[in-house]
């Protein structure tokens, strides 16, 4: 059944049902600069964006554009869940990134995706290349959530890793989004991501915050912890 004008009306209706002052106030702190419309938690925008996965996605994108964080994260989440061909689907990933305005629709929108075939992963990998190096805070952020996300793996997180030490971005959720990901690197192939943090190349900030990651994991040894300690700048 094609999703209408009058499907978007209802479905901000169903958000507005869903909306929760309290954590509506205690969200909005965690997202600084961002103001939610209702407060609906993420679990219920999922199941929201499910719906509309089952009954019409592309007009779903069609009859509306987002108003609000909530539209905002549930339009993300029906793209990345959105039963369609990578390369159909990436026009819509491309379109969507410049409404990404704060680390959770990024971070979500990143691990909405499904990339079980080997097809969907490289066609999702040379789309994300580019990105590492773009000048766009979040476009930058979701390129590295997506790496460390999907691709820290034996075939990639070498050259992830040389991409994350190419990033010289100044800004805030950049440089924390490619610390998360150096220590997801480093638990996963301590061995191979130890020579980074070893050369120093990383700006400060973001060298000491992957070393402070990696020492707040409960599966690094305490002595490669105490051991990291030295290559702080």
């Amino acid at each position: 059944m094609a999703f209408t004008p009058e499907d978007y009306q209802a479905m901000l209706a169903e958000l507005a049902s869903l909306g929760d002052e309290k954590y509506k106030k205690f969200h909005e702190r965690l997202i600084p600069g961002t103001t939610m419309a209702y407060g609906v938690r993420v679990p219920a925008m999922r199941a929201i964006a499910k719906k509309v996965i089952r009954q019409d996605p592309r007009g779903f994108l069609a009859a509306g554009i987002p108003g609000s964080y909530e539209e905002t994260m549930v339009r993300g989440m029906v793209i990345a869940g959105m039963k369609l061909p990578m390369a159909e689907r990436l026009p819509l990933v491309e379109g969507f990134l410049p409404m990404i305005d704060n680390w959770a629709v990024c971070d979500c929108f990143c691990s909405g995706f499904q990339l079980k075939k080997e097809e969907d992963r490289a066609l999702m990998w040379q789309f994300i290349l580019p990105l590492f190096q773009s000048a766009e805070e979040f476009a930058a952020r979701f390129a590295v959530v997506m790496f460390l996300s999907h691709y820290v793996t034996e075939d990639k997180a070498g050259e992830g890793l040389s991409l994350l030490e190419s990033m010289a971005q100044p800004q805030y959720y950049v440089r924390m989004a490619v610390a998360w990901a150096v220590s997801v690197c480093y638990v996963k192939f301590p061995q191979l991501t130890l020579p980074l943090l070893e050369r120093r190349t990383l700006p400060p900030f973001t060298q000491n915050k992957s070393i402070q990651k990696i020492r707040e994991s409960y599966r690094v040894s305490q002595e490669d912890k105490d051991a990291l300690l030295r290559y702080k700048v």
